[in-house]
């Protein structure tokens, strides 16, 4: 995508990897150009220069904190949205 482009996001969840994955791939299948990327949702916790976090510590391991999105050229945005409505759902 070029660099000057205007740009939409159209995917923006914490819903875990797998699904961003799959969004991604549908939006490949169909041959639209998008970017995406993933980004802490919250800055990571500390004291006393430690980065351990309590959370992370429970029953079910790390907790996944990554915001994953995806975004379109302002003129596929709309078609994008729809793909992923299919093929999320």
């Amino acid at each position: 995508m070029n660099f000057f482009t205007k740009k939409e996001i159209i995917y923006k969840e914490q819903t875990g990897k797998e699904a961003w994955l799959s969004a991604k791939q549908a939006l490949a299948d169909a041959g639209i150009e998008y970017s995406s990327g993933i980004t802490d949702k919250e800055s990571p916790v500390g004291g006393c220069g430690a980065k351990l976090d309590i959370r992370n510590f429970g029953p079910r391991g790390k907790i996944d904190r990554k915001l994953y999105y995806i975004e379109v050229a302002v003129k596929d945005a709309e078609t994008a949205k729809n793909i992923l409505k299919q093929a999320l759902s």
